[in-house]
């Protein structure tokens, strides 16, 4: 009689179904998570089932079959016949030794409606009065489409910059879609704020929007540009006085013998260039008159008694009367 009362009790008994079942994507990253409520203290595990819209058949999705946890990530499963407009669906179950419950049916879902793109990151380089700005797009899951596309093929971006403190984001205001913007700044002394947001025109998802950044832009006005411009100019002349002037230090003194003679004996180290082409300065001269002397001719006229000397030495007085010059001048390098 027991066995029987044990029997009817299992047959009547119902297990209980799971409850708050959603589907979350992120960046074509799909989950799926459950809630459970068991009344009586009996381990139970879970199953779960796909469908899509294009297919119109249920299979069983073996990554989630007979698990203990309350969530499923079915990004897989939702990669079947992956395209903007195809819907999908889920089924899940609980199940124990002796008893399983019914399905719980998620909603339709689709990535246009139901997924979303999380925001990208916005990098900022500012050189002067221009502004490079450039999208980075958020890392997706590496999905192909039916066509054989990457589901992040046609990705651009919102970009939206605006004055800070004047014209807030306006989010509907901001119809650039691009990877990459760039901007001339013609206000001195400006700081700008910028946000972004993937725009996909083949998904039409619901994309973040990225944290505004603001920068400073140190653009200069006329009257600063004027000012440099003119501090370059002096510069520019300063150089050019100075090496001329340092030209004129280092020209080479032309000095006469005599002159030379009297820095060689204060400075027996300066160095000094014979010039070829200078001209001897004469500061005195006396006219050379000969002397009659018959010792002189006489001595003169002697024989060599030198044994090594084989020619005789005579007197040339052909310069006698005439006007004895100065050496050439010579040059003085540095004198210290």
């Amino acid at each position: 009689a027991s066995e029987t009362s044990d029997n009817t009790l299992n047959t009547r008994y119902q297990l209980p179904r799971p409850v708050n079942v959603s589907l979350i994507s992120h960046n074509f990253k799909t989950v799926l998570t459950w809630a459970y409520v068991n009344e009586i203290p009996e381990k139970a595990n879970f199953t779960v089932h796909f469908t899509d819209y294009l297919t119109g058949q249920w299979q069983l999705y073996p990554p989630c079959s007979n698990i203990a946890l309350h969530h499923c990530d079915v990004t897989k499963a939702f990669s079947v016949n992956l395209t903007a407009s195809n819907s999908y669906y889920t089924k899940i179950k609980a199940i124990t030794q002796l008893h399983q419950s019914q399905f719980t049916f998620t909603e339709r879902f689709s990535f246009k409606q139901n997924a979303t793109i999380g925001a990208p990151t916005v990098e900022v380089k500012v050189r002067g009065q221009q502004i490079f700005l450039r999208c980075i797009y958020p890392i997706v899951q590496n999905l192909t489409t039916k066509t054989g596309r990457k589901v992040d093929r046609d990705f651009r971006c919102n970009i939206c910059v605006w004055q800070k403190g004047h014209n807030e984001l306006k989010k509907k205001n901001c119809p650039t879609k691009k990877s990459k913007l760039k901007l001339n700044i013609t206000q001195p002394r400006v700081t700008l704020c910028v946000s972004a947001q993937v725009n996909s025109k083949q998904w039409k998802m619901k994309a973040e929007w990225s944290i505004q950044k603001c920068f400073q832009v140190q653009s200069l006005n006329f009257q600063e540009t004027l000012i440099i411009l003119l501090v370059v100019i002096a510069f520019f002349l300063g150089l050019v006085t100075a090496s001329m002037i340092w030209k004129l230090l280092k020209k080479e003194l032309v000095l006469p013998k005599s002159l030379m003679l009297i820095v060689k004996t204060i400075n027996p180290y300066a160095d000094m260039k014979i010039e070829e082409d200078a001209v001897s300065i004469v500061i005195q001269h006396e006219e050379v008159i000969p002397v009659e002397c018959e010792h002189c001719f006489e001595e003169a006229a002697k024989p060599i008694t030198d044994p090594e000397v084989t020619e005789s030495l005579t007197v040339d007085l052909k310069y006698a009367g005439k006007d004895w010059t100065y050496d050439r001048p010579q040059t003085l390098l540095n004198v210290n």
